[in-house]
């Protein structure tokens, strides 16, 4: 089912963007320009899940993608990598920041942002925090992932 912007999203005036059924979309800190930050979410958000198709098409492991974003540009584009790895860590997340790291030679990515295709679980959020990565935005909740299926 298609649904215009206005039927699919809300916005409150915090920031925040979700549909109709609550989950949230975006959280952005830019009160006031919701639309262009939805955009540019919804550009990178997309990537992720593509990453997420990717790695299963793949057989690497489970349906999820994370996408590291610095300066409005792509770092690195991951998913997740358990099966490939025989590494239980090998979450996209945690892919995509290690990778983001080696690729920037640091560890600090306080001026990086990163896309994943669905809700980090609590081991990726941990990392992300490590990281320093100052904004997170996720396509689906667990409880969405969970009620297909996938945990």
């Amino acid at each position: 089912m298609e649904a215009t912007n206005e039927e699919a999203f809300a916005s409150s005036d915090d920031g925040v963007i979700e549909t109709k059924d609550g989950t949230i979309i975006v959280a952005s800190a830019f009160p006031g320009q919701q639309e262009a930050v939805r955009d540019r979410d919804h550009k990178f958000l997309t990537r992720a899940v593509e990453e997420a198709y990717n790695g299963v098409e793949c057989g690497h492991g489970g349906p999820f993608g994370a996408v590291v974003v610095r300066d409005n540009e792509v770092v690195v584009s991951c998913h997740n990598m358990v099966f490939i790895n025989t590494d239980p860590s090998a979450h996209a997340e945690v892919t995509a920041i290690r990778e983001a790291c080696k690729k920037l030679n640091r560890i600090d990515l306080s001026d990086c942002e990163i896309y994943a295709s669905c809700e980090p679980c609590p081991m990726c959020f941990g990392a992300i925090q490590l990281s320093r990565i100052k904004r997170l935005v996720y396509g689906a909740n667990a409880e969405a992932a969970i009620a297909i299926g996938i945990d």
